[in-house]
């Protein structure tokens, strides 16, 4: 794996590149999406000029040379989380001369590892993979417990940003989006209160104008998935990658995915813009919900970690993520990426930690 720190500033430039190289993969057909990526961030590498350089070898020289970096996940091992987390850590090492080591630090839905970071030496040797739509929701509704302001963090940059998608039973009476909103009433599942499941239900609901209700209570999203699967419930909201299985099965059916166009690997399915909600205020949460499930899952540090450090930080994480072997094992994986640089995904935090009145108490109502 070729290490390569890069001049900073390059993260950003090349998001985009990597972005439009993932559409054209998308539209070209599974089969497709490798070569286009790994076409694309060979070409990101060699639009910015002056070819690869190690680590050490850097202008500015390189703050984490030789450095411990604990790259810390906030749920057991195991997961998709801890997955993207272990499949990236040797490549950022690498990137920044560094010794990555994933550390799990579960509780609390990841608030408790969110705070321990947000009160850590601001050196950036602890950073942190969060699943943003649930801490960011705790945020805006002021929930207990919540220590941090997001808004304050170091951000290094996105990883992935999966849409959600509605998922229904496949052989049911209402496994399309419009019979959901048709119903007299529809029952949504979730795993429990603040989670993004319940608060997407909830957002739904109040949208379309929908009379349901939302079942809690199970011990894990799959049991709340396999609920609709087996009939006893008719909808459970969720990022597409983490039920996709039961599309390709048949199992289930995605009655509306919510993005403006098709994620990767996604096989055909409405997109929620072909719904059209009933009043402006219902628009303007659907959107903002799609805004909220945009920030997906990202790479941030402590507050304050120095301008310096904090661009290194960045422009490992852009090499790391523009490594084509790397980008090859998502692919395996069927993991999805949507690399964002973190002055952008910045920006984009702060969009959303200022909600309008109307969907933060939507979003309260849900804790």
């Amino acid at each position: 794996m070729p290490g390569r720190l890069r001049q900073p500033g390059s993260a950003e430039r090349c998001s985009d590149v990597i972005r439009s190289g993932r559409k054209i993969g998308t539209m070209a057909g599974r089969a497709g999406i490798s070569a286009v990526l790994l076409a694309t961030v060979v070409a990101c590498g060699d639009s910015e000029g002056g070819g690869e350089t190690t680590a050490g070898n850097d202008e500015a020289g390189n703050p984490f040379e030789g450095e411990s970096i604990d790259f810390v996940v906030p749920y057991d091992p195991g997961g998709g989380y801890d997955t993207y987390a272990r499949l990236i850590a040797p490549y950022l090492g690498d990137c920044l001369g560094a010794r990555v080591t994933v550390l799990n630090e579960p509780g609390a839905g990841g608030i408790l590892a969110t705070n321990q970071t947000a009160s850590s030496p601001a050196d950036g040797t602890r950073i942190q993979i969060l699943d943003m739509i649930g801490v960011s929701a705790a945020q805006i509704a002021g929930s207990e417990g919540v220590n941090f302001d997001l808004g304050e963090f170091s951000w290094i940059g996105r990883i992935a940003a999966p849409p959600l998608v509605v998922l229904t039973d496949g052989d049911g009476d209402m496994t399309s989006f419009q019979g959901l909103a048709d119903a007299s009433e529809a029952q949504f599942v979730a795993t429990g209160l603040g989670g993004s499941e319940y608060i997407a239900a909830a957002v739904l609901s109040q949208a379309y104008e929908i009379p349901s209700t939302i079942a809690t209570g199970f011990p894990g999203s799959p049991d709340a998935t396999n609920t609709v699967i087996a009939g006893d419930a008719d909808a459970h909201v969720m990022p597409y990658d983490s039920v996709l299985r039961f599309f390709e099965s048949g199992d289930g059916a995605p009655a509306a995915v919510l993005s403006d166009e098709l994620p990767q690997y996604m096989p055909e399915a409405p997109l929620i813009g072909e719904f059209e909600p009933q009043s402006e205020n219902g628009q303007e949460l659907v959107d903002q919900l799609i805004t909220l499930a945009d920030t997906g899952r990202a790479v941030g540090a402590p507050p304050g970690v120095p301008e310096d450090r904090l661009a290194a930080l960045r422009d490992g994480f852009a090499c790391a993520m523009e490594n084509e072997e790397l980008v090859a094992e998502f692919d395996t994986q069927e993991r999805p990426v949507d690399f964002l640089g973190g002055e952008e995904y910045a920006q984009l935090v702060d969009e959303v930690l200022d909600p309008t009145a109307e969907f933060r108490t939507v979003v309260e109502e849900s804790f």
